[in-house]
């Protein structure tokens, strides 16, 4: 382990505290890969996933929270632009892929855990000089936010029933934050917080992303999609292609958060923030339509799909909106599929990237060797090839959703 990481006050597991130390011994030993076995590479991919969720969370929110601070002490200043550097590095890396092989340690965990501790160490620094309140409760809210990965024994659970303070993204143009909870390589599951009094998603359109919206009841609004409106009451899935404006208007006061699930094999899973155009349009120029008709997409009734599975009495998973309904142009398809687990288990290898929430229940993952317990409104990333067992270990029947994207074409499968 460097002196970086050493001197940093940041809790850690000993898988991630063992790792940090295999990379640096073998960047010691010019890299060389001997030594490091298939776990290893696995627990460094999983690590890595937890980071990159960042990109829009901790990471960003600190450099904003990190601007409003005008230090006294020129030398807290000079920490904390390094802190500031170091911040924007990290966001960076996540526009690179996640490796599969033993690159996944020495070169991508490797650079998440230094500079972690590097902006740690930065920030600590800063606030010792300038003994800032404002400054200390920064300092204080970024390491939490990486002590849930660091601390943890690689699988790293989100969940969607808050907003982080600092930890979460205003997208700019729209007004709304966003909660980010897994990121992939090239897609990202995430949460419209809406606390407004209209619970609305203003109108948008992305050029190279796709979407899928989802809606838990309670609920009532109007859920957009080009042209048309559909009035909604219940739990409802809506697949968007690129190019299509969509967005939710809310009826009445109650509050509705939106999940909604991005991706794109052009600008990646981050881009939510980077391709979002506004479509200003008013509620009363759309046609009125029903949720199950074409122009809708293909928009699934979410609670219906969940109730129907949960009648199985076998482990089962299957596609609930195919690829081909976003898939435009290269952009790639996303996939939703359901999943009912009973207590024999289900092991899923997913040949790309697989974002999963838990919609009810509660069971145990297992994953790289590590297990951990997991409840509904969690949420987790499988990295493509790794094997995943679900166990359901509650009374309640035991629901997952999970997106992968894909090329539409088959043959790339």
């Amino acid at each position: 382990m460097n002196d970086a990481c050493k001197i940093s006050r940041l809790r850690m597991h000993p898988n991630y505290e063992r790792l940090a130390d295999m990379t640096c011994d073998s960047h010691v030993r010019g890299r060389a890969p001997s030594g490091i076995s298939e776990r290893d590479i696995s627990l460094a991919r999983l690590y890595s996933h937890a980071f990159r969720g960042q990109v829009i969370g901790a990471f960003h929110a600190t450099r904003s929270a990190l601007a409003a601070i005008q230090p006294q002490d020129r030398l807290a200043g000079a920490h904390l632009l390094r802190a500031d550097e170091l911040l924007a590095d990290l966001s960076n890396r996540s526009m690179d892929a996640v490796g599969h092989d033993v690159r996944a340690l020495i070169s991508t965990f490797h650079h998440y855990c230094t500079h972690v501790a590097r902006t740690v160490d930065a920030l600590d620094t800063a606030s010792d000089l300038e003994r800032s309140p404002a400054l200390r409760r920064v300092r204080d809210l970024f390491v939490g936010h990486m002590e849930t990965i660091t601390a943890g024994n690689s699988l790293h659970l989100t969940r969607d029933t808050a907003a982080p303070e600092q930890g979460s993204f205003i997208v700019p143009n729209l007004g709304i934050t966003i909660v980010p909870l897994v990121y992939g390589d090239h897609h990202s599951w995430n949460l419209a917080w809406l606390d407004g009094e209209r619970s609305d998603v203003p109108y948008h359109m992305h050029r190279e992303g796709v979407e899928i919206h989802l809606g838990y009841s309670p609920l009532h609004g109007h859920t957009v999609l080009g042209d048309a409106k559909a009035e909604v009451t219940e739990g409802y899935a809506m697949p968007i292609p690129p190019n299509v404006r969509h967005g939710y208007t809310n009826i009445g006061n109650r509050t509705h958060h939106v999940p909604f699930i991005f991706g794109s094999l052009k600008c990646g899973g981050w881009g939510v923030f980077l391709d979002v155009e506004p479509q200003p349009c008013a509620l009363e120029q759309l046609e009125s339509s029903s949720v199950m008709s074409h122009k809708l997409n293909g928009t699934v009734y979410l609670e219906r799909e969940i109730e129907k599975v949960i009648e199985r009495y076998t482990s089962v998973r299957y596609p609930i909106i195919p690829t081909e309904k976003t898939d435009r142009d290269g952009v790639g398809g996303l996939e939703l599929s359901i999943a009912r687990v009973t207590d024999r288990g289900m092991e899923l290898r997913p040949d790309r990237f697989c974002a999963v929430s838990v919609v009810r229940g509660n069971g145990v993952l297992e994953m790289a060797g590590e297990k951990i317990a997991v409840t509904a409104r969690d949420h987790f990333g499988i990295p493509a090839g790794l094997t995943a067992v679900i166990t359901d270990t509650g009374r309640e029947p035991l629901v997952l959703l999970d997106a992968v994207l894909r090329p539409a074409d088959r043959r790339f499968r």
